[in-house]
């Protein structure tokens, strides 16, 4: 049975480190973090959205991952962020969800900078074609890896966005200098996959460990 990843994207309000709102979801931070079937769980602040923060959890299972959802504690965190979420931007919103990943995210996250995409694909797309792609695209990147890079992990998200199937590869890094170096090599492979989508979301974080 995989372990299921569970990503959180919030974007907050200016100025609401100390309100009462989160002074509360502080207080909730041992409840969250020893939830039955949580593996592990890391926070941290995207580089290319400081105000924002980003969290992960792995869970045992997807019904674990299920029973925390509908758990009375997550009602009461959720409500709790919503009074500390930023909405003023109708096209910045949070995001949410849950990836059963072909290998630990645990070592990906351990790297000092990690590398999330998105891709975000048609609902009926030839899953099995589309990661044929994405396989033959990172087959240089395992055979000779460049400086820098530590580890990665991929897989299908459990949820739809926005009716878009979406695929999720996590990296693992020594530093963004070290990525952007690699990206450079890389240029121009990607043919394979851009033939599925040209939608792609791409963001870097360094991860530390708790926080839930």
């Amino acid at each position: 049975m995989p372990l299921i990843t569970e990503l959180s994207w919030l974007p907050f309000k200016p100025g609401t480190e100390s309100s009462a709102a989160a002074v509360a979801l502080k207080d909730l931070g041992p409840q969250l973090g020893s939830q039955p079937g949580l593996e592990g769980h890391w926070r941290g602040a995207p580089l290319e959205r400081p105000n924002s923060l980003e969290f992960v959890k792995v869970w045992t299972s997807e019904q674990a991952y299920q029973a925390s959802q509908s758990s009375p504690l997550h009602s009461e965190a959720t409500a709790l962020i919503q009074q500390l979420v930023d909405t003023s931007n109708p096209l910045i919103k949070p995001y949410h969800n849950a990836v059963p990943f072909d290998k630990p995210f645990a070592d990906v996250a351990a790297a000092p900078l990690v590398q999330l995409s998105s891709f975000f694909l048609p609902a009926d797309v030839d899953r099995q074609a589309f990661e044929t792609a994405f396989k033959n695209v990172l087959a240089p990147l395992y055979a000779n890896p460049p400086e820098g890079f530590v580890t990665g992990t991929n897989g299908w998200a459990l949820e739809a966005v926005n009716g878009a199937a979406v695929f999720v590869a996590a990296s693992g890094w020594e530093s963004l200098e070290k990525r952007l170096e690699a990206h450079e090599r890389l240029k121009g492979t990607f043919g394979e996959v851009e033939a599925f989508t040209k939608v792609v979301e791409v963001h870097h974080n360094s991860f530390q460990k708790g926080g839930a």
